[in-house]
């Protein structure tokens, strides 16, 4: 069996973010909850004091106990996320842990666990039931999303450091107390990851004989390891802040340092730089010119120095072209006194900028970048990285144009356009087309997928045309040319005329939607009295639906699938006041970059008004969370402490509208908008105030604009009278 280790937890927090609140319970009498098979009982027994006891539950130290109960863990851990849809949950035996992005949710994963661990009649540690917290105790280790930094609790570091004080003061100690200061530092390395350096020569003394109250003698050496980790854990207090998951080279971070002999050593960052040549002295500590390693490890402890600052919380690997070196870094530990001066020094800067460094070995001829500089080659340092980028180095380039292409795109058009390629991929796959994908963006084979999609495949002339612009996209990223459209931006005729049958093809199974007017509108209001659901219910469906017909709101800019507090409304993005509102979408279709977009209401003074519901939905989401509600927390909250649901809201919508004995079908989350900007045609509002309060950058807005029977009748009235 494997264990959950604080890592993964602290990759959790990493991917909620700041401010996580976490949640902590522990089972108590966790193994004697777990009745032992009458068959088996006779084996868990002892003697003492002419009697036979045995045990009829899991004992303390019993070899099958762990695994046994584990199961049990792994069956409370499973019902958790995928039954009650804890947003994140680990255990380690008896210990659960989970990780919330607001303290309303993590409020809700507690009643859960509560509740969950009530109903199965397993008892909770109240003592040790936490939450929700921003720091606690896990595994040994406080969490602090605050500071986001994990570190060792104070007790621990005191004890650590008596035992460090103890051994210093002796030349000798038995192998018994040389263990038991290994095993705290062994625990201390879950944070001080570059202590684990320092470990290897103690365990290496520990293992010079076999008794553990046999003698060790305690040399130079371990003295000095011990002296560090004492640094380690007084300087900086066992703190550690959460270093990033990813990898970053150093050529990522635009970074190069390198040492000649005749020459002396040099560092670039990114637009700043360093040069300077070799002390006499220095070179003689070095042996005069023959230890290259020692020249190469100090201009990397410089920059270390001159810029670790930028490097915090990174993981960083170092190209290097020196193998004894990458060796040397990697182990932080070497057989030469004065290369292991420089790493210590290495070591410390790590811990106080919080960044941890590796390093690859790569051969000479590829580090153009570092060779030049050590060889003092003239050139400007801005365009340093570009003009020296050995075949390699581009490579960071290349990554850099494919990521910025892939940013041009929504996340959700990114998805469409790898289903389209990868729909693409199989049609040439099942054609039996041997060619790579670069060589099949001919006219032809562009014909051919269309008329596999629509009649193999029965796709929607939509989804077709989705999957058109990703092959079209991908053309143009590797710079071929548009396989769509002339270079005068027509469609080509083949290309146009599949399309058109393709519409004709799925005209039948389109999926029609009806808008949701006023007059619809005013009858769900008034059915929403508070006795439709409940009170609360009825308060939050009348206000979103007010709210999302007046801002001409899609179904994602008001409900959520995965609530994300960076993206999705909170109620620190709404100002309310007696007269009017504005809402601020930090995200929308129409806003590329992100800028965000204001929504304003006033108050209409009639059932539909906006600014008196949104009062109403405030007071009963008081009266029902009460301090709960910070501001970080959605905007519309369903009365479980979830943030509204798309799936939710249509699903009690449609509910309303088939009390009224209509087709509820053809009505979804959409309708609202389209509803909106019916209304405002059928007002007379002009079109360019439609497109500013849709926020329609294009002519799209005409699609939702519905015409009704008696605005045509009305027509033909007028007609006949002339």
């Amino acid at each position: 069996m494997t264990y959950s280790t604080i890592d993964q937890a602290i990759h959790t927090v990493l991917k909620t973010g700041p401010k996580a609140f976490l949640c902590k319970c522990d089972i108590a009498s966790a193994f004697k909850l777990l009745p032992i098979r009458p068959s088996l009982v006779p084996f868990y027994g002892c003697h003492w004091n002419d009697q036979l006891y045995f045990f009829v539950r899991h004992p303390f130290g019993g070899r099958s106990s762990p695994r046994i109960f584990d199961c049990l863990s792994q069956a409370l851990e499973w019902i958790l996320l995928n039954k009650y849809h804890v947003q994140y949950c680990q255990h380690l035996l008896d210990d659960f842990l989970t990780v919330d992005c607001s303290e309303q949710e993590s409020l809700r994963t507690m009643a859960i666990i509560t509740m969950v661990f009530k109903k199965l009649n397993i008892p909770l540690s109240p003592s040790k039931t936490i939450g929700p917290v921003t720091s606690l105790e896990y595994l040994g280790i406080i969490l602090d999303t605050d500071a986001f930094e994990a570190r060792i609790p104070v007790d621990k570091i005191n004890r650590m450091c008596n035992l460090i004080h103890q051994l210093s003061r002796k030349k000798r100690c038995t192998k018994r107390e040389l263990l038991q200061l290994i095993g705290h530092f062994n625990f201390a390395t879950r944070i001080i990851i570059p202590g684990r350096s320092f470990l290897s020569y103690l365990f290496h003394v520990s293992c010079s004989v076999d008794e553990l109250h046999y003698h060790v003698r305690l040399g130079k050496e371990a003295r000095i390891d011990l002296s560090m980790w004492e640094e380690f854990l007084t300087r900086w207090n066992g703190r550690s802040l959460f270093l990033e998951s990813s990898l970053i080279t150093n050529v990522d971070l635009c970074l190069f340092t390198d040492a000649a002999g005749s020459y002396g050593y040099d560092g670039i960052f990114g637009s700043k730089w360093f040069s300077g040549n070799w002390d006499d002295d220095f070179i003689r500590l070095a042996h005069h010119k023959r230890n290259i390693t020692l020249l190469e490890l100090m201009p990397i402890v410089i920059s270390a120095v001159l810029w670790g600052a930028n490097w915090s919380r990174r993981r960083i690997i170092f190209y290097c072209d020196n193998q004894a070196l990458v060796y040397i870094l990697n182990k932080r530990r070497s057989a030469n006194s004065i290369i292991m001066m420089f790493i210590r020094r290495l070591t410390l800067l790590s811990l106080k900028y919080n960044f941890h460094l590796m390093a690859l070995h790569i051969a000479g001829a590829t580090n153009g970048i570092a060779d030049a500089i050590s060889r003092r080659v003239t050139v400007c340092t801005k365009h340093l990285q570009f003009s020296l980028y050995s075949s390699s180095s581009f490579n960071f380039i290349k990554k850099l144009t494919r990521r910025y292409w892939l940013l041009s795109l929504a996340p959700s058009t990114r998805r469409s356009y790898a289903t389209g390629l990868r729909i693409f991929q199989q049609f040439l796959f099942f054609s039996n087309i041997k060619r790579r994908l670069h060589q099949c963006f001919d006219e032809q084979t562009i014909q051919y997928f269309i008329s596999y999609c629509i009649g193999v495949l029965h796709i929607r002339s939509s989804s077709i045309r989705s999957y058109l612009a990703a092959i079209r996209y991908y053309c143009l990223r590797i710079g071929r040319t548009d396989p769509l459209r002339h270079s005068n931006g027509t469609w080509k005729f083949s290309v146009n005329t599949l399309l058109k049958t393709a519409e004709k093809f799925n005209s039948r199974s389109q999926r029609h939607r009806l808008p949701i007017c006023s007059k619809l509108l005013s009858r769900i209001c008034h059915k929403l009295n508070g006795s439709f659901f409940d009170i609360y219910w009825d308060s939050l469906l009348r206000a979103s639906l007010c709210c999302a017909f007046y801002g001409f709101l899609r179904p994602g800019e008001f409900t959520v699938n995965k609530f994300n507090a960076s993206r999705n409304l909170t109620l620190s993005d709404m100002h309310i006041n007696r007269n009017s509102a504005t809402f601020h979408l930090k995200r929308s279709k129409t806003d590329r970059c992100n800028y965000g977009v204001y929504i304003r209401y006033y108050r209409t003074n009639n059932c539909l008004c906006p600014i008196s519901h949104l009062h109403t939905y405030i007071k009963h989401r008081s009266k029902l969370f009460g301090h709960l509600s910070s501001n970080s927390s959605p905007m519309f909250i369903m009365p479980t402490g979830r943030a509204l649901t798309r799936t939710e809201f249509v699903k009690r919508l449609r509910e309303v509208i088939s009390s009224f004995g209509i087709n509820s079908s053809f009505y979804s989350g959409h309708s609202l908008r389209i509803g909106a900007a019916s209304t405002a045609a059928k007002a007379g509002l002009p079109i360019y105030l439609i497109k500013i309060l849709g926020r329609w950058s294009s002519e799209a807005y005409r699609r939702y604009i519905s015409v009704s029977s008696s605005t045509i009748s009305n027509a033909f009235l007028l007609m006949s009278k002339i």
